[in-house]
């Protein structure tokens, strides 16, 4: 056989494994995320009720709400490393077991400080969750990959938002079923699939490539071939960092700075919006629900085109910069309407569009320059660094609309953030490591 009919069997192998692996593992790991995602941010619907019922400032929650990622902050690292001593089956299981049973939990607390204290053990508990996911799709899907299933994999955000919002809607309105309140339910509600998921992680799940029965000897041989290939040759490059230089390295507080503009916009409005929107009229709960459900719709519906489109440029530092330009200037004007709720509303569709569209570009950056044990601790310190701007956007967004008595005003440091990652996206898109040539139209086959 000639090189080019080996090289076109090789191509078509790559094609049909990746293409097993996107669609079994993507939107499963999204459904966990999903799940992840509404127990973490839930908290902002319940405080339409909740508030008044422990008799809360709008400070003190964006205090109790931001203290999840401290949580997070303090056991992200240990949890990451864990994860890849005893395989990532085991690990998220055990992290969706206790993630769950503390959401449930916070359903019964009985006033601020105890409030608090459930949101800071339930980021312990979640902790390692998401880098940990990072870790395990760098064990399966190469470069020119990676990116697809991440979009996959974060279209759980957007989505998770949209469906939360009216059902925590919807289930508020059944106040007073099992002696509960409607912000009690919440929380008791949907607590549990986190819980029930968990088993289903642990028989399902593979650790490796190897482990999958789903793929044939020759697929799984190719995915390990290729991960062993791009980890060799990010090795060549850069060398290969060792665990105690991650904490050190530049490129990685540079890459932290950019995750903290992110997450400071993500978690500000994920946490804000029910409270902004519910302030733009007088809206049912379950109106405000589905109101705060359109600009995650819209995330949803353009995350997987603007990855796709991105990916084909290649430059995806240049194309992060682009969108965090958009999501900024689309803040700025929902501000400028807030008058104008229709027109208010427009703009933080397009705002959190852009915003969400992100993710998937950002964390396909760290594995071009971290292998091994220090991808493992680099992912989970850039998430639990940068994820203090999901304790200092609320906190912040608190603080603006307690001073002023306008929740809208806070998107005003979102924007500002969202605008100094631009520039961080704009200058890394000058730097050859973090940059590559277009990807070839072949790579799509896995899509097909």
């Amino acid at each position: 056989m000639s090189s080019a009919a080996l090289s076109d069997a090789s191509a078509d192998l790559g094609a049909s494994a990746m293409k097993k692996a996107i669609w079994r593992l993507g939107p499963f790991l999204g459904l966990l995320y999903l799940v992840a995602y509404v127990d973490r941010n839930n908290a902002g619907f319940a405080k339409l009720e909740m508030t008044q019922a422990l008799n809360m400032t709008e400070a003190a929650f964006g205090l109790a709400a931001g203290i999840f990622f401290i949580g997070y902050l303090l056991f992200e690292v240990p949890s990451n490393l864990l994860l890849e001593r005893f395989g990532a089956r085991k690990w998220i299981t055990r992290i969706m077991v206790s993630w769950g049973i503390v959401a449930v939990l916070t359903a019964f607390v009985q006033d601020a400080t105890q409030f608090t204290i459930a949101r800071f053990i339930l980021g312990v508990a979640e902790a390692g969750f998401f880098p940990g996911v990072l870790l395990y799709l760098t064990l399966w899907f190469p470069r020119e990959y990676r990116t697809q299933v991440l979009a996959v994999f974060a279209l759980s955000n957007p989505i998770a938002n949209a469906v939360a919002a009216p059902l925590s809607g919807w289930i508020m309105s059944l106040h007073g079923m099992w002696g509960l309140e409607g912000w009690q339910l919440v929380f008791l509600i949907e607590g549990i699939p986190a819980i029930l998921l968990a088993f289903v992680v642990f028989f399902w799940l593979p650790d490796r490539p190897q482990d999958a029965r789903w793929l044939a000897p020759a697929e799984q041989q190719w995915i390990a071939d290729a991960i062993a290939r791009e980890t060799a040759a990010v090795e060549q490059k850069h060398g290969k960092v060792r665990l105690a230089a991650v904490f050190g390295n530049g490129r990685l507080w540079t890459l932290i700075v950019l995750f903290f503009g992110i997450v400071f916009g993500a978690y500000g409005l994920g946490l804000w919006l029910p409270t902004i929107v519910a302030n733009m009229g007088d809206f049912t709960t379950t109106t405000t629900g589905w109101l705060v459900a359109l600009p995650n719709i819209c995330a949803a519906l353009l995350m997987l085109p603007w990855e796709r489109a991105a990916r084909k440029q290649g430059n995806i530092p240049l194309q992060i910069g682009i969108t965090l330009s958009i999501t900024a200037l689309s803040l700025i004007a929902a501000v400028a309407a807030q008058d104008a709720p229709v027109l208010a509303l427009a703009a933080l569709c397009v705002g959190m569009s852009a915003l969400f569209s992100t993710t998937p570009l950002f964390w396909s950056l760290p594995p071009m320059v971290l292998t091994g044990t220090a991808a493992a601790a680099g992912l989970a310190f850039i998430n639990s660094v940068g994820n203090l701007a999901g304790f200092a956007g609320p906190y912040a967004i608190g603080w603006i609309s307690q001073s002023t008595g306008s929740a809208i005003l806070g998107l005003i440091p979102i924007a500002a953030l969202t605008l100094l990652g631009a520039g961080i996206g704009f200058a890394l898109s000058r730097r050859k490591e973090f940059t590559t040539a277009p990807l070839a139209e072949t790579t799509d086959a896995a899509r097909r």
